[in-house]
């Protein structure tokens, strides 16, 4: 099971985000993050890859010759998750209504998909989410 990084959110009292996060903006948080991952991943080496299957293996006490592909993405991704620096929610989202076009570039497309819903609000002023909403 992945780690979900917006999943144990604190909610300060009077923030915007105190009466919950818009389900647009926290889909767009957890595709942010699966980008920076993605990002990351692709850049390693497969030396280093493999090291870290390894890794992840032996601390899951699972045989490396025993994993199939899909497990090793798996274990790399959750070592990934530890030692990438990702904002939390809270941060994200400020920053992200203040600059959303910083992000926008950046995301997946996968929080369309997350969302999953033609009726779901906008997140906000200068998202460009009317762009790029799924046509119906």
């Amino acid at each position: 099971m992945s780690h979900d990084p917006a999943g144990d959110i604190k909610r300060a009292p009077g923030a915007s985000i105190a009466e919950g996060t818009d389900e647009v903006l926290r889909a767009k948080y957890l595709d942010f993050c699966s980008a920076r991952l993605t990002e990351v991943f692709l850049s390693l080496s497969e030396e280093r890859i493999y090291r870290l299957v390894e890794e992840a293996a032996r601390e899951a006490n699972l045989q490396v010759g025993t994993l199939n592909f899909q497990t090793m993405v798996r274990l790399v991704t959750k070592k990934l998750e530890q030692s990438v620096p990702l904002p939390d929610l809270q941060t994200w989202v400020r920053e992200y209504e203040a600059e959303p076009d910083r992000f926008e570039e950046h995301l997946l497309g996968l929080w369309k998909e997350l969302v999953g819903r033609p009726d779901t609000p906008e997140s906000g002023e200068g998202s460009g989410e009317g762009e790029n909403a799924p046509e119906s």
